[in-house]
């Protein structure tokens, strides 16, 4: 979960556990806590693909039957609850290099000063 959905554990691992860095709990402690987030917690929701929680989907699947939507098309509030919008186009990101110390800047510049 945590390669595929960082953000979302993150900010779940906050919310329920009062943890900002996760970073510094052990693998075996995280992977325990993040089993034991609710259902409707943001990475088990990204997990399986959805948008909102449990309730609402079923609310949506109602007004569907309802109204006489078909629920597997884009104009129903079901599907509207798994697509994800599209993420913007970003620019080309930049090279940049990051560096720790004035020495290694200089060590660099001196490098690329050379060629």
């Amino acid at each position: 979960m945590m390669s595929k959905f960082p953000d979302e554990l993150t900010c779940d691992m906050a919310e329920t556990y009062g943890i900002f860095d996760i970073k510094r709990v052990p693998v075996k402690l995280l992977a325990t806590l993040a089993v034991g987030l609710r259902e409707d917690s943001r990475v088990k929701m990204a997990k399986r693909g959805a948008r909102v929680d449990d309730k609402t989907l079923l609310l949506a699947q109602i007004v569907d039957m309802l109204s006489g939507t078909n629920p597997k098309s884009e104009q129903s509030l079901t599907m509207r609850c798994f697509i994800r919008p599209a993420e913007p186009e970003q620019a080309p990101q930049e090279k940049h290099e990051v560096f720790d110390s004035p020495e290694a800047f200089k060590k660099r510049w001196a490098e690329l000063s050379r060629n």
